[in-house]
This record gives structure tokens, C-alpha cells and sequence, in this order.
């Protein structure tokens, strides 16, 4: 047998393969994903194959995940902080956290750190894809951090303003 008898690759065989490579990713996330790989660390993959891409990890870093718990922990802060203004006579401007208030002030800081608890874990899970072509999940927690702080600031010097 010759090599003029093997038949040439064709452009069909050829596309067929390169369909097969550009296929999308079969790694699919799952929320068993985020609890199984990202907490119980037992996750592979810790850097992305291709840096030109969106793309999900197993394994979080750690300052990401201990950035996501500042902001929880501030997020409470200014719960906290709020209910004290409102006491000394300041008034919510978020119209549904003040129907939550008119509740019960339990229930106005279970939902506020709910709330807060699921973005982070989007965010967490998102840290590596750009979000509106303009910023990374990753870089939208850190500025979440400095916003929150900034507001914790302002809450504090509210609080030294209204003593009483």
C-alpha cells in the first residue's frame, strides 16, 4: 500500500474534528461544586487552562472567600448600625428594607444578610468572568469591600453626630 492510497483528509473530517474540539465546556458548575470542591477543598482545577476566557474553578482562594466573609461581617455592621440610627431618629431611605423594619427588626437583619450571603456566593462563583465586559466578579467583591466600608465610616460618624 502506497501512500497514494490513503484517501486525503477532506474538509468534512476536518471540520467534524475541529467541532469537536470547540464544543462547549462539558464542566459544568453546580452548586455540588461549590460545596463539595469549595469547602471541603477538594477541588482540581486552581488555574484556568486559557486566560482569554470566562471560566469556573473547583477551588476558591482564600482571600477571596475571607473578602466575601468581610463583607458579610460589615453587611451585619450596618444592620446593626442602622437599627441604632433609626432608634435615635433617623429614617430608612430603602423602601423595602423599611417595610421589613415595620415587621420586626429580626426579620429586617435575616433577609439583609440572606441577601448578602447569595451575592457573595455568586460573586465567589463568578470571580474569574467579566461581568458586563468592564470589571471581574473578583474585582466586584473587592470594591464591594471598600464600598461597605466607606458606608460603615459614614455610619459611624452618624452615630458620634446623633449621641442620644
Amino acid at each position: 500500500m502506497s501512500y497514494q492510497d490513503h484517501s486525503p483528509a477532506t474538509d468534512v473530517t476536518t471540520t467534524a474534528l475541529a467541532e469537536r474540539r470547540v464544543m462547549h465546556d462539558r464542566r459544568l458548575h453546580s452548586w455540588c461544586t461549590l460545596t463539595y470542591c469549595g469547602f471541603q477543598r477538594r477541588g482540581r482545577r486552581r488555574l484556568a487552562r486559557r486566560n482569554d476566557c470566562n471560566y469556573y474553578l473547583d477551588w476558591y482562594d482564600p482571600r477571596l472567600v475571607f473578602t466575601g466573609i468581610a463583607v458579610l461581617l460589615m453587611s451585619w455592621l450596618d444592620a446593626l448600625f442602622t437599627l441604632t440610627l433609626l432608634d435615635r431618629g433617623a429614617y430608612e431611605a430603602n423602601y423595602f428594607m423599611a417595610r421589613l423594619m415595620e415587621t420586626s427588626d429580626e426579620l429586617f437583619i435575616a433577609v439583609k444578610l440572606a441577601f448578602t450571603a447569595f451575592g457573595i456566593v455568586i460573586l465567589l462563583m463568578y470571580s474569574h468572568f467579566q461581568i458586563w465586559r468592564i470589571i471581574s466578579g473578583k474585582q466586584l467583591l473587592q470594591t464591594v469591600v471598600t464600598v461597605y466600608g466607606l458606608l460603615i465610616s459614614y455610619e459611624l460618624i452618624l452615630l458620634t453626630v446623633m449621641k442620644g
